[in-house]
């Protein structure tokens, strides 16, 4: 009875991994910050990329227009180079949790200090061979929500890496 157990525990998680379309490496094609009045586009995003395992995920972007900027002495950067470079890139990773339509992700490690333990919502969808991913809210630790929470959102669209 046990082993049976065992056997349909092992068999659904494998379904379920099997079925999960978000899983692999998904190259930041685009990016879109939308509001009810107006909307800003990168239609040619830096590089940046989403990656989901079964529970995990790794998020790296940028948000500029223009490539980042290598540091002169890469060992060396100046004070200056050192916040460019952190305002120049956001990253994330954890856990996640999937619906049919939905995404959560629950930050372990984050750019920020202090948004560990965070949360990001995504909605997401799938276009032909593009993963569409919209995140809609963001939660902080301790509850609290930023300002932009309710104004923006941001709409990723992502290709399949290769």
């Amino acid at each position: 009875m046990i082993r049976w157990f065992v056997l349909l525990l092992a068999s659904t998680q494998l379904q379920a991994s099997e079925n999960n379309q978000l899983q692999g490496g998904w190259d930041v094609k685009s990016i879109r910050w939308i509001s009810d009045e107006q909307t800003h586009e990168l239609p040619e995003a830096q590089p940046g990329m989403f990656i989901f395992s079964d529970n995990h995920y790794a998020l790296m972007w940028s948000p500029k227009q223009s490539p980042r900027v290598p540091f002169k002495e890469l060992a060396k950067p100046t004070d200056e180079e050192i916040l460019a470079g952190f305002k120049s890139i956001v990253f994330n990773s954890g856990s996640y949790v999937v619906t049919d339509k939905e995404l959560t992700t629950t930050a372990r490690v984050a750019k920020v200090p202090g948004f560990e333990g965070g949360e990001l919502n995504f909605k997401y969808q799938f276009k032909d061979d593009l993963l569409i991913l919209t995140l809609y809210d963001e939660t902080y630790p301790d509850g609290k929500k930023p300002d932009w929470s309710g104004k923006w959102q941001t709409e990723f669209t992502l290709t399949k890496a290769k």
